[in-house]
């Protein structure tokens, strides 16, 4: 691992800001469907975090995998985003935690953040949970626990049904807010967290974290 894989970004860095890890939605013969409402969430939040840094926008600000997880390319694409981005941002719903590639990628990013946190040790976390649906539909698995999903600015409507319940009431300045606010959140975790990039062979023999232990798993 080089020396620069292990250096701080400054907080007007260029580099990706977040990795917006999500549940696809199946399509017919196992096609993915694309998914309207995480991508025009997504948008929304770039635009929000372009809006507080000093990102010039000329390189992706979050990233988001839109592709079928499969082959070489795509999993070199994807551990390059998890190797560089300053948050981790995962979006909770029932469909989360029942995709294996969900907590492959939940598994790569806890990696890297213990990497950091053996040279940083009172670094604050940079996962920023969201909440996709009702928490009452989701179980929650023991991995993720320790990683907080709302906070009182957040507001009671978000806390009750989550961004795509807010879409789809159509309580649309609810929504904004709660965007607004979420898009705060990741600049000023990525500001006081300062994540290390890593090199990609930390991610060698990732597994799914959210897969039931069975007995024997340490």
């Amino acid at each position: 691992m080089t020396e620069s894989h292990l250096s701080g970004r400054p907080a007007d860095s260029q580099d990706l800001y977040f990795f917006h890890s999500y549940a696809q939605l199946p399509g017919a013969a196992g096609l993915r469907a694309p998914d309207e409402r995480q991508e025009a969430f997504h948008a929304l939040l770039c635009q929000f975090v372009l809006q507080l840094t000093t990102h010039d926008g000329e390189t992706p600000i979050g990233f988001l995998d839109k592709r079928m997880p499969l082959g070489g390319e795509w999993e070199k694409h994807l551990k390059e985003a998890l190797a560089t981005c300053r948050v981790f941002m995962p979006v909770y719903s029932p469909r989360y935690f029942a995709s294996h590639w969900c907590g492959i990628e939940f598994d790569g990013f806890l990696r890297r953040q213990a990497e950091h946190h053996r040279s940083e040790r009172y670094t604050v976390s940079a996962i920023v949970p969201v909440l996709w649906t009702s928490p009452g539909r989701i179980v929650l698995p023991e991995v993720v626990e320790p990683f907080q999903w709302y906070s009182l600015d957040l507001g009671d409507d978000y806390r009750r049904m989550g961004l795509l319940g807010l879409m789809e009431a159509g309580k649309w300045r609810v929504y904004r807010r709660t965007v607004w606010r979420l898009a705060e959140r990741i600049v000023d975790v990525a500001t006081a967290a300062r994540l290390k990039s890593c090199d990609v062979s930390l991610f060698d023999g990732l597994g799914n974290v959210f897969a039931p232990r069975t007995q024997g798993d340490s």
